[in-house]
């Protein structure tokens, strides 16, 4: 009975420590929403403020969700379906969760040999895919100033989504070619600023453990269990052979022998 409540008690460490650890530490995650209230804040493809690393303007009193830190001064965020960044100083983190948080807007492409989609900004860049003449399923993330394809035209190019033989891409259409653009009006929702630092759960730099660290945890302890297990089990198997060993072997008495006389003579 004791060695059946010892390895009780090990199962009860293991699972201490099981996988449900790290969805406990899921649930608990920690984002903020903050709101653009200026016209020049930018996302961004990394955390640097080279100009090729900026992708759009973000529509102004809008939102962007924040879900890490990224350096002293980049935060990691979302805007619609898009990954990227933002810096800390163009953007203000908000106590509340707005209900329109991004911009919901599209346009109309009106070039009757459609309209190629760039990688950068400007003519000599990778084309990724073209719209189609008078296409308007079109998603518009935001603005960006680029390269003036001829005089007396636009720099305004638009950071555009769309979808072409069932591949998504995302890249810069130039806007003089477009029309019917939907601009969202102000979004109005305001909440208390936060004004402190963010504590996002998810960062290890806040005490959190990473999924490899918690898998080494994990492997650190199922494996002297393992070990534990095997030492309180396998000498009872020894002895069991031992004590079988001992049932075959009869130790023989002495000899008794019955001496004639007569054999004597």
């Amino acid at each position: 009975m004791k060695k059946i409540g010892l390895i009780l008690a090990i199962f009860t460490v293991f699972l201490s420590f099981s996988p449900a650890t790290t969805t406990v530490r899921a649930d608990e995650t920690k984002t903020y929403y903050a709101k653009i209230l200026n016209s020049n804040a930018y996302f961004y493809s990394s955390p640097t403020s080279y100009d090729d690393a900026k992708l759009f303007v973000i529509p102004s009193s809008y939102f962007v969700l924040l879900l890490d830190n990224a350096g002293e001064d980049f935060y990691y965020a979302k805007y619609l379906d898009l990954y990227g960044y933002v810096k800390k100083n163009e953007v203000t983190p908000m106590d509340g969760t707005p209900t329109n948080p991004y911009a919901n807007s599209t346009f109309r492409n009106f070039s009757p040999n459609g309209l190629s989609v760039y990688s950068r900004p400007k003519s000599d860049a990778e084309i990724l895919g073209s719209l189609n003449f008078l296409q308007t399923d079109i998603t518009l993330y935001g603005e960006i100033i680029g390269e003036e394809l001829f005089e007396n035209s636009t720099n305004t190019w638009f950071y555009c989504c769309t979808t072409q033989n069932g591949n998504k891409i995302n890249g810069y259409a130039f806007s003089y070619y477009c029309d019917i653009v939907t601009r969202p009006s102000e979004n109005t929702e305001y909440y208390p600023e936060i004004t402190g630092d963010l504590v996002f759960s998810n960062s290890l730099s806040d005490g959190g453990l990473s999924d490899t660290a918690i898998a080494i945890i994990i492997l650190a302890v199922s494996l002297p269990c393992l070990v534990v297990l095997y030492l309180l089990l396998s000498p009872n198997k020894r002895k069991v052979g031992k004590k079988t060993e001992k049932v075959k072997t009869i130790k023989r008495g002495k000899d008794y022998y019955e001496f004639n006389e007569d054999d004597l003579t």
